[in-house]
């Protein structure tokens, strides 16, 4: 393992704006949301002939069948993000037109705006998905990577702190990086790097597993070269998962080839280890048999791992296959114990595109419903053997949260 290069943050001028103002419609508390329980934020969207309008709404519940009351959500253009975390007691939005991250409360079940910051000056021209990774009420990381770099920053005091410089080699010229969701235990924070081209229809082999002590913000990081392309991760315990990706089963099914990808692949960090355990590597395809290509989405806490599988006999996968023509058919849901692969078990439905849509609430599993016209949009939880609907809105969901 090798330390990374530090980069700090001097005498940079940061770019700051109070907002100030209450984005709500009015005080009232939005149906169901009480002081106490869980407590979820949704971000939905609709399109109108290329215009976007996104709504941020509360909810206790994902499961319960209602539709959402759009009076009562925070409502924003463009093509924000969402970052949030359980138990830090607010969340943040980035803006979709430029690198900017307001923070926001909710008071009395209202939205309350506050300081906004901007990380333009470091560089960064686009605010990614899943990003930012909170450690504590006043310390939060976002991973760009574009200038292969960590900020350091202060949500309460809306500042960077610093920057952790990444290697440059980090970035491939001509190939388009990829960084997995975060995955976090106490005191540490890891996210792997990966690397596509830029059509999206092949991989690169191998990885590099990043970590980051949270204490001292201490950067080492780790070549692996037996799996590529690891987007998602999950914890069980203190034990933490990387799974490879979707476009990694297109250049396995489509192209065949060592450098365009591989069967799908598994990589654990057990408790109390730094690395990748070298004595394991996992796989679905053993247990869904031939002519099928899966993918692990996400892992309920009840150990279960969910996948979308690819049925190559109606899924594409003849030679010049686009992602867009291997994401359009031929796709279902399946369970499988994350500690066994072993036993998959198909959700009802008849196979569909592909969706990376989904929320975990426990051993809940929720995947997003909508018809070809996005009118109306629905959370449907699968853990059961009968698909249950819960909230509904119009438009299409872009992402939840629990932030309570």
């Amino acid at each position: 393992m090798r330390r990374a290069a530090w980069g700090f943050l001097a005498g940079a001028a940061l770019v700051l704006s109070a907002c100030g103002d209450e984005k709500t419609p009015d005080g009232d508390k939005g149906p169901g949301v009480g002081e106490d329980g869980p407590l979820y934020l949704v971000h939905s969207a609709v399109e109108t002939n290329g215009s976007r309008t996104n709504y941020f709404s509360l909810v206790d519940s994902l499961d319960q069948a209602r539709t959402l009351d759009y009076s009562k959500s925070l409502e924003l253009p463009g093509r924000p993000r969402l970052y949030s975390a359980k138990g830090v007691g607010f969340f943040a939005i980035g803006s979709g037109e430029a690198p900017t991250i307001t923070r926001y409360e909710v008071r009395d079940g209202a939205f309350v705006a506050g300081t906004s910051m901007s990380f333009q000056q470091l560089g960064v021209k686009r605010l990614g998905a899943q990003a930012v990774h909170f450690i504590s009420p006043t310390k939060a990381y976002y991973k760009d990577d574009a200038q292969a770099q960590i900020i350091v920053w202060n949500p309460a005091e809306m500042r960077v702190v610093k920057t952790i410089e990444l290697p440059k080699e980090f970035i491939k010229q001509g190939y388009s990086t990829g960084l997995s969701q975060w995955a976090s235990r106490d005191g540490e924070a890891f996210f792997a790097v990966g690397w596509s081209t830029t059509v999206f229809d092949a991989v690169l082999p191998g990885a590099i597993l990043v970590r980051i002590d949270t204490a001292t913000d201490e950067v080492t990081w780790q070549e692996e070269s037996r799996c590529r392309d690891l987007g998602k991760t999950a914890r069980i315990g203190d034990t933490l998962y990387f799974f490879s990706g979707v476009i990694n089963g297109l250049g396995y099914a489509v192209k065949g080839t060592e450098n365009a990808g591989q069967q799908d692949c598994i990589l654990r960090i057990s408790a109390g280890q730094k690395r990748f355990d070298a004595d394991y590597v996992g796989s679905v395809a053993p247990a869904l048999g031939e002519k099928k290509v899966g993918t692990v989405i996400a892992v309920t806490d009840d150990g279960m791992a969910w996948l979308q599988v690819a049925d190559t006999t109606i899924t594409p996968t003849a030679p010049g296959t686009t992602y867009r023509e291997w994401y359009y058919k031929g796709w279902s849901w399946w369970r499988v114990p994350l500690a066994t692969l072993r036993d998959p078990v198909r959700v009802q439905g008849e196979p569909g595109a592909y969706s990376a849509f989904t929320i975990t609430s426990g051993s809940n599993f929720f995947i997003s419903q909508s018809g070809s016209d996005y009118a109306l949009s629905t959370l449907v939880e699968l853990s059961t053997d009968t698909p249950k609907p819960g909230i509904a809105f119009p438009g299409f969901v872009l992402d939840v949260a629990r932030i309570r």
